[in-house]
Protein backbone atom coordinates (compact mmCIF):
# COMPACT_ATOMS: atom_id res chain seq x y z
CA UNK A 1 0.00 0.00 0.00
CA UNK A 2 1.25 3.22 -0.71
CA UNK A 3 -0.35 6.08 1.14
CA UNK A 4 -0.22 9.86 -0.41
CA UNK A 5 -0.16 13.05 1.17
CA UNK A 6 -3.79 13.34 0.44
CA UNK A 7 -4.76 10.28 2.15
CA UNK A 8 -5.92 10.75 5.10
CA UNK A 9 -4.88 9.07 8.49
CA UNK A 10 -7.23 7.35 10.65
CA UNK A 11 -6.48 7.46 14.43
CA UNK A 12 -8.05 5.78 17.40
CA UNK A 13 -8.05 4.49 21.34
CA UNK A 14 -9.61 1.71 21.96
CA UNK A 15 -9.87 -0.14 25.68
CA UNK A 16 -8.94 1.16 28.97
CA UNK A 17 -7.65 4.57 28.77
CA UNK A 18 -4.23 5.43 29.59
CA UNK A 19 -2.25 8.20 30.30
CA UNK A 20 -0.38 9.33 26.94
CA UNK A 21 -3.14 8.92 24.18
CA UNK A 22 -3.81 12.39 24.08
CA UNK A 23 -0.04 13.28 23.85
CA UNK A 24 0.22 10.36 21.59
CA UNK A 25 -2.82 11.98 19.18
CA UNK A 26 -1.11 15.66 19.64
CA UNK A 27 1.84 13.90 18.05
CA UNK A 28 -0.06 11.39 15.40
CA UNK A 29 -2.05 15.21 14.15
CA UNK A 30 0.96 17.98 14.23
CA UNK A 31 3.44 15.51 12.87
CA UNK A 32 0.87 14.36 9.87
CA UNK A 33 0.18 18.47 9.40
CA UNK A 34 3.34 19.79 9.79
CA UNK A 35 5.87 17.23 8.70
CA UNK A 36 4.16 15.04 6.12
CA UNK A 37 1.23 17.13 4.90
CA UNK A 38 -1.46 14.92 5.84
CA UNK A 39 -4.81 14.79 6.93
CA UNK A 40 -5.61 12.85 10.21
CA UNK A 41 -8.68 11.25 11.14
CA UNK A 42 -9.55 10.92 14.49
CA UNK A 43 -12.22 8.28 15.23
CA UNK A 44 -14.32 8.95 18.67
CA UNK A 45 -14.80 5.84 20.63
CA UNK A 46 -12.18 3.83 19.43
CA UNK A 47 -13.66 0.46 17.04
CA UNK A 48 -17.37 1.39 18.78
CA UNK A 49 -17.17 4.39 16.43
CA UNK A 50 -16.04 3.02 13.42
CA UNK A 51 -18.76 0.36 13.82
CA UNK A 52 -21.40 3.50 14.10
CA UNK A 53 -20.26 5.30 11.18
CA UNK A 54 -20.35 2.21 9.05
CA UNK A 55 -23.82 0.84 10.21
CA UNK A 56 -24.75 5.07 9.80
CA UNK A 57 -24.31 4.63 6.07
CA UNK A 58 -24.33 1.22 5.21
CA UNK A 59 -27.08 0.58 2.45
CA UNK A 60 -27.73 4.31 1.83
CA UNK A 61 -25.97 5.22 -1.40
CA UNK A 62 -26.36 8.93 -0.25
CA UNK A 63 -24.60 8.58 2.94
CA UNK A 64 -20.88 8.22 2.68
CA UNK A 65 -21.55 11.80 0.72
CA UNK A 66 -23.11 12.92 3.49
CA UNK A 67 -20.40 11.76 5.97
CA UNK A 68 -17.71 13.39 4.12
CA UNK A 69 -19.50 16.34 3.92
CA UNK A 70 -19.92 16.64 8.44
CA UNK A 71 -16.46 15.79 8.28
CA UNK A 72 -14.99 18.91 5.75
CA UNK A 73 -17.58 21.07 7.46
CA UNK A 74 -17.31 20.35 11.24
CA UNK A 75 -13.32 19.75 11.59
CA UNK A 76 -11.48 20.15 14.95
CA UNK A 77 -12.96 21.40 17.76
CA UNK A 78 -16.75 21.70 15.95
CA UNK A 79 -16.40 18.31 15.26
CA UNK A 80 -15.34 16.81 19.21
CA UNK A 81 -18.32 19.30 20.61
CA UNK A 82 -20.97 17.21 18.39
CA UNK A 83 -21.28 13.93 20.48
CA UNK A 84 -22.18 12.44 17.59
CA UNK A 85 -20.15 12.92 15.05
CA UNK A 86 -17.91 9.82 15.05
CA UNK A 87 -15.19 10.90 12.30
CA UNK A 88 -13.22 14.23 12.97
CA UNK A 89 -10.64 16.00 10.63
CA UNK A 90 -8.17 17.13 13.06
CA UNK A 91 -6.50 20.19 12.98
CA UNK A 92 -3.78 22.09 15.03
CA UNK A 93 -6.25 23.93 17.69
CA UNK A 94 -7.99 21.02 18.65
CA UNK A 95 -5.36 18.67 20.01
CA UNK A 96 -3.87 21.98 21.47
CA UNK A 97 -2.77 22.07 25.68
CA UNK A 98 -3.79 18.12 25.42
CA UNK A 99 -0.71 16.64 25.87
CA UNK A 100 -0.58 16.48 30.00
CA UNK A 101 -4.34 15.62 30.52
CA UNK A 102 -4.70 11.67 31.17
CA UNK A 103 -7.53 10.18 29.27
CA UNK A 104 -8.32 10.78 26.25
CA UNK A 105 -10.36 13.35 24.22
CA UNK A 106 -11.18 11.35 21.48
CA UNK A 107 -13.43 9.00 24.04
CA UNK A 108 -12.77 4.90 24.36
CA UNK A 109 -14.66 2.11 24.42
CA UNK A 110 -14.87 -1.81 23.98
CA UNK A 111 -16.42 -2.85 21.38
CA UNK A 112 -17.75 -6.68 21.36
CA UNK A 113 -19.80 -6.72 17.56
CA UNK A 114 -16.35 -5.76 16.42
CA UNK A 115 -15.11 -9.82 16.91
CA UNK A 116 -17.61 -10.04 14.33
CA UNK A 117 -15.93 -10.63 10.65
CA UNK A 118 -18.65 -9.42 8.90
CA UNK A 119 -18.60 -6.02 11.02
CA UNK A 120 -14.74 -5.74 10.75
CA UNK A 121 -15.63 -6.01 6.64
CA UNK A 122 -17.81 -3.11 7.19
CA UNK A 123 -15.51 -0.95 8.52
CA UNK A 124 -13.01 -1.57 6.32
CA UNK A 125 -15.12 -0.91 3.66
CA UNK A 126 -16.15 2.26 5.21
CA UNK A 127 -12.50 3.55 5.79
CA UNK A 128 -11.86 2.55 1.69
CA UNK A 129 -14.99 4.67 0.77
CA UNK A 130 -13.43 7.49 2.60
CA UNK A 131 -10.20 7.23 1.24
CA UNK A 132 -8.35 6.14 4.10
CA UNK A 133 -5.60 3.89 3.69
CA UNK A 134 -4.13 4.09 7.16
CA UNK A 135 -5.67 3.17 10.67
CA UNK A 136 -3.53 3.85 13.94
CA UNK A 137 -4.61 2.53 16.96
CA UNK A 138 -3.72 2.74 20.22
CA UNK A 139 -4.59 0.03 22.91
CA UNK A 140 -3.77 -2.95 25.27
CA UNK A 141 -3.40 -6.09 24.33
CA UNK A 142 -7.41 -6.97 22.83
CA UNK A 143 -7.12 -3.63 21.01
CA UNK A 144 -4.21 -4.41 18.90
CA UNK A 145 -5.54 -8.16 18.70
CA UNK A 146 -8.27 -6.35 16.60
CA UNK A 147 -5.59 -4.02 14.80
CA UNK A 148 -4.01 -7.39 14.02
CA UNK A 149 -7.30 -9.04 12.51
CA UNK A 150 -8.08 -5.84 10.24
CA UNK A 151 -4.14 -6.06 8.91
CA UNK A 152 -5.05 -9.27 8.08
CA UNK A 153 -7.88 -8.98 6.53
CA UNK A 154 -7.56 -5.49 4.38
CA UNK A 155 -5.04 -3.56 2.40
CA UNK A 156 -5.08 -1.07 4.71
CA UNK A 157 -1.79 -0.34 6.53
CA UNK A 158 -2.51 -0.85 10.22
CA UNK A 159 0.03 0.23 13.02
CA UNK A 160 -0.54 -0.50 16.38
CA UNK A 161 1.03 1.34 19.60
CA UNK A 162 1.06 -0.13 22.92
CA UNK A 163 -0.88 2.15 25.62
CA UNK A 164 -2.04 0.10 28.88
CA UNK A 165 -1.00 0.83 32.30
CA UNK A 166 -0.55 -3.02 33.20
CA UNK A 167 2.42 -3.15 31.05
CA UNK A 168 1.57 -6.52 29.94
CA UNK A 169 2.68 -6.48 26.77
CA UNK A 170 5.68 -8.26 26.45
CA UNK A 171 7.29 -7.39 23.36
CA UNK A 172 8.29 -3.75 24.27
CA UNK A 173 9.83 -2.61 27.39
CA UNK A 174 7.27 -0.13 28.32
CA UNK A 175 3.99 1.12 27.23
CA UNK A 176 2.22 4.61 27.08
CA UNK A 177 0.97 4.96 30.53
CA UNK A 178 3.01 3.13 32.70
CA UNK A 179 5.08 5.73 33.94
CA UNK A 180 2.44 7.96 34.93
CA UNK A 181 0.44 4.75 36.71
CA UNK A 182 3.97 4.65 38.62
CA UNK A 183 3.69 8.42 39.52
CA UNK A 184 0.17 7.91 41.11
CA UNK A 185 0.85 4.94 42.69
CA UNK A 186 4.21 6.29 44.60
CA UNK A 187 1.40 9.53 45.57
CA UNK A 188 -0.86 7.05 47.06
CA UNK A 189 1.51 5.50 48.57
CA UNK A 190 3.02 8.51 50.58
CA UNK A 191 -0.40 9.54 51.40
CA UNK A 192 -1.05 5.73 53.11
CA UNK A 193 2.58 5.79 54.84
CA UNK A 194 1.27 9.41 56.75
CA UNK A 195 -1.54 7.40 58.51
CA UNK A 196 0.29 4.11 58.46
CA UNK A 197 2.81 5.63 60.38
CA UNK A 198 0.68 7.48 62.65
CA UNK A 199 -1.45 4.35 63.76
CA UNK A 200 0.59 1.26 63.56
CA UNK A 201 -1.16 -0.17 60.93
CA UNK A 202 -0.26 -2.20 58.12
CA UNK A 203 -1.82 -0.87 55.18
CA UNK A 204 -2.73 -3.84 52.34
CA UNK A 205 -3.12 -1.87 48.79
CA UNK A 206 -4.70 -3.51 45.60
CA UNK A 207 -2.77 -2.18 42.18
CA UNK A 208 -3.81 -2.74 38.49
CA UNK A 209 -2.13 -5.11 36.19
CA UNK A 210 -4.62 -7.80 35.20
CA UNK A 211 -2.23 -10.95 35.06
CA UNK A 212 1.30 -8.79 35.29
CA UNK A 213 3.00 -7.82 38.31
CA UNK A 214 4.69 -4.90 36.38
CA UNK A 215 3.07 -2.14 37.89
CA UNK A 216 2.91 -3.69 41.60
CA UNK A 217 6.55 -4.38 41.41
CA UNK A 218 7.94 -0.55 40.01
CA UNK A 219 5.79 0.81 42.46
CA UNK A 220 6.51 -0.78 45.55
CA UNK A 221 10.55 -0.40 44.07
CA UNK A 222 9.90 3.80 43.65
CA UNK A 223 7.85 3.71 46.74
CA UNK A 224 9.48 1.51 49.03
CA UNK A 225 6.83 -0.46 49.91
CA UNK A 226 7.91 -2.96 52.57
CA UNK A 227 5.88 -5.80 50.76
CA UNK A 228 4.86 -6.50 47.07
CA UNK A 229 2.72 -9.89 46.14
CA UNK A 230 2.15 -10.32 42.51
CA UNK A 231 0.98 -12.83 40.07
CA UNK A 232 4.66 -14.19 38.87
CA UNK A 233 4.88 -15.36 42.37
CA UNK A 234 1.96 -18.24 42.25
CA UNK A 235 -1.25 -18.80 44.01
CA UNK A 236 -1.82 -17.50 47.23
CA UNK A 237 -2.01 -20.27 50.03
CA UNK A 238 -3.26 -20.02 53.39
CA UNK A 239 0.54 -21.15 54.45
CA UNK A 240 1.88 -18.25 51.82
CA UNK A 241 -0.59 -15.51 54.13
CA UNK A 242 0.71 -16.25 57.27
CA UNK A 243 4.67 -16.86 56.44
CA UNK A 244 3.90 -12.74 54.83
CA UNK A 245 2.10 -12.22 58.25
CA UNK A 246 5.33 -13.98 60.21
CA UNK A 247 7.69 -11.58 58.19
CA UNK A 248 5.51 -8.58 59.03
CA UNK A 249 5.45 -9.35 62.93
CA UNK A 250 9.16 -9.86 62.99
CA UNK A 251 9.71 -6.32 61.25
CA UNK A 252 7.52 -4.86 63.95
CA UNK A 253 9.70 -6.93 67.08
CA UNK A 254 12.63 -5.30 65.34
CA UNK A 255 11.42 -2.13 65.21
CA UNK A 256 9.42 -1.23 62.35
CA UNK A 257 6.38 0.99 63.18
CA UNK A 258 4.15 0.16 60.05
CA UNK A 259 4.09 -1.88 56.89
CA UNK A 260 2.75 -0.73 53.31
CA UNK A 261 2.03 -4.02 50.86
CA UNK A 262 0.83 -3.89 47.73
CA UNK A 263 -0.49 -6.54 45.77
CA UNK A 264 -1.55 -6.42 42.01
CA UNK A 265 -5.03 -7.81 40.92
CA UNK A 266 -4.16 -10.48 39.21
CA UNK A 267 -2.44 -12.61 42.19
CA UNK A 268 -4.51 -15.90 42.57
CA UNK A 269 -5.78 -17.42 45.45
CA UNK A 270 -6.11 -21.31 46.60
CA UNK A 271 -8.58 -22.10 47.24
CA UNK A 272 -9.98 -19.89 45.00
CA UNK A 273 -11.78 -16.75 46.44
CA UNK A 274 -14.34 -14.32 44.41
CA UNK A 275 -13.45 -10.83 46.60
CA UNK A 276 -10.44 -8.68 46.19
CA UNK A 277 -7.34 -9.73 46.99
CA UNK A 278 -6.42 -6.94 49.65
CA UNK A 279 -9.57 -8.10 51.78
CA UNK A 280 -8.41 -11.74 51.59
CA UNK A 281 -5.41 -10.58 52.82
CA UNK A 282 -6.37 -7.87 55.16
CA UNK A 283 -8.43 -11.09 56.81
CA UNK A 284 -6.10 -13.31 57.13
CA UNK A 285 -3.30 -11.20 58.55
CA UNK A 286 -5.72 -10.03 60.97
CA UNK A 287 -6.26 -13.21 62.25
CA UNK A 288 -2.61 -14.18 62.20
CA UNK A 289 -2.21 -10.64 64.32
CA UNK A 290 -4.82 -11.35 66.91
CA UNK A 291 -3.67 -15.15 67.55
CA UNK A 292 -3.58 -16.20 71.77
CA UNK A 293 -0.20 -14.60 72.82
CA UNK A 294 0.92 -12.67 70.13
CA UNK A 295 3.17 -9.57 70.68
CA UNK A 296 1.06 -6.94 68.30
CA UNK A 297 -2.90 -7.82 69.22
CA UNK A 298 -4.00 -4.54 68.51
CA UNK A 299 -1.84 -3.96 64.93
CA UNK A 300 -4.79 -2.75 62.63
CA UNK A 301 -4.95 -4.18 59.16
CA UNK A 302 -6.66 -1.49 56.27
CA UNK A 303 -7.36 -2.84 52.76
CA UNK A 304 -7.60 -0.71 50.06
CA UNK A 305 -8.71 -1.30 46.30
CA UNK A 306 -6.53 1.73 44.18
CA UNK A 307 -8.89 0.68 41.08
CA UNK A 308 -8.86 3.19 38.76
CA UNK A 309 -7.45 6.20 40.15
CA UNK A 310 -4.22 4.97 38.37
CA UNK A 311 -5.48 5.58 35.49
CA UNK A 312 -5.94 9.09 35.53
CA UNK A 313 -3.97 12.39 36.40
CA UNK A 314 -1.50 14.43 34.96
CA UNK A 315 0.75 12.31 31.97
CA UNK A 316 4.17 12.47 32.88
CA UNK A 317 7.06 13.55 30.95
CA UNK A 318 8.08 10.20 30.28
CA UNK A 319 5.08 9.22 28.83
CA UNK A 320 4.58 12.16 26.65
CA UNK A 321 8.15 11.65 25.37
CA UNK A 322 7.14 8.24 24.58
CA UNK A 323 3.93 9.30 22.98
CA UNK A 324 6.07 11.60 20.41
CA UNK A 325 8.71 8.84 19.75
CA UNK A 326 6.15 6.28 18.99
CA UNK A 327 3.96 8.44 16.81
CA UNK A 328 6.89 9.17 14.52
CA UNK A 329 8.29 5.69 14.11
CA UNK A 330 4.73 4.92 13.53
CA UNK A 331 4.42 7.49 10.37
CA UNK A 332 8.09 5.94 9.19
CA UNK A 333 6.13 2.99 8.98
CA UNK A 334 2.83 4.56 7.36
CA UNK A 335 4.51 6.10 4.90
CA UNK A 336 7.32 3.94 4.07
CA UNK A 337 6.43 1.88 0.45
CA UNK A 338 8.74 -1.40 1.57
CA UNK A 339 6.99 -0.55 5.59
CA UNK A 340 5.05 -3.34 7.50
CA UNK A 341 1.72 -3.48 9.57
CA UNK A 342 3.52 -3.60 12.96
CA UNK A 343 3.51 -2.40 16.51
CA UNK A 344 5.84 0.29 18.01
CA UNK A 345 7.43 -0.81 20.88
CA UNK A 346 10.26 -0.04 23.12
CA UNK A 347 13.11 -2.39 22.65
CA UNK A 348 16.41 -1.91 24.11
CA UNK A 349 15.41 1.78 24.71
CA UNK A 350 14.84 1.94 20.95
CA UNK A 351 11.53 2.67 19.48
CA UNK A 352 10.71 0.11 16.43
CA UNK A 353 8.07 -1.34 14.50
CA UNK A 354 7.81 -5.22 15.63
CA UNK A 355 5.39 -7.31 13.29
CA UNK A 356 2.06 -8.53 14.35
CA UNK A 357 2.34 -11.53 17.08
CA UNK A 358 5.68 -11.03 17.89
CA UNK A 359 7.74 -13.12 20.37
CA UNK A 360 8.09 -11.72 23.72
CA UNK A 361 11.20 -10.42 25.35
CA UNK A 362 13.00 -12.86 27.17
CA UNK A 363 14.92 -9.83 29.01
CA UNK A 364 11.32 -8.61 30.37
CA UNK A 365 11.04 -11.19 32.66
CA UNK A 366 14.33 -11.85 33.39
CA UNK A 367 14.13 -8.03 34.58
CA UNK A 368 10.61 -8.51 36.48
CA UNK A 369 12.82 -11.30 38.51
CA UNK A 370 15.71 -9.10 39.60
CA UNK A 371 13.39 -6.13 40.38
CA UNK A 372 11.58 -8.39 43.13
CA UNK A 373 14.79 -9.57 44.80
CA UNK A 374 16.53 -5.82 44.41
CA UNK A 375 12.92 -5.01 46.14
CA UNK A 376 13.54 -7.77 49.05
CA UNK A 377 16.87 -6.70 49.55
CA UNK A 378 15.89 -3.07 49.95
CA UNK A 379 13.50 -3.72 52.05
CA UNK A 380 13.91 -6.70 54.36
CA UNK A 381 14.18 -4.93 58.31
Amino acid sequence: MSLSPESPVAVLCSGGDAPGMNAFLRAMVRLGLNRHETPVYGIRDGYRGLVRAARQVEGDPEGIVRLKQEIERNTGHRGLIDAQQCIIQMDHASVSGIMGKGGTILGSARCLDFHKPEVRREVITLLEKLGVKALVVSGGDGSLTGARLLAEESNLRIIGVPATIDNDLQFTEMALGVDTAVHTLVWAVDHFIDTARSHRRVMVLETMGRESGDLARMAALASGAEMVITPEGGPMTEASMIALAEKIEGAMTRGRGHAIILIAEGVRFEPPQSRNGAYILRDAFQKYFQREGAPFQDLEVRPSVLGHLQRGGHTTPGDCILAARFAEEAWKALLDPNGINGITALRYNKVEIVPFGCPDLPERAIHSRAMEHLHDDLSNW
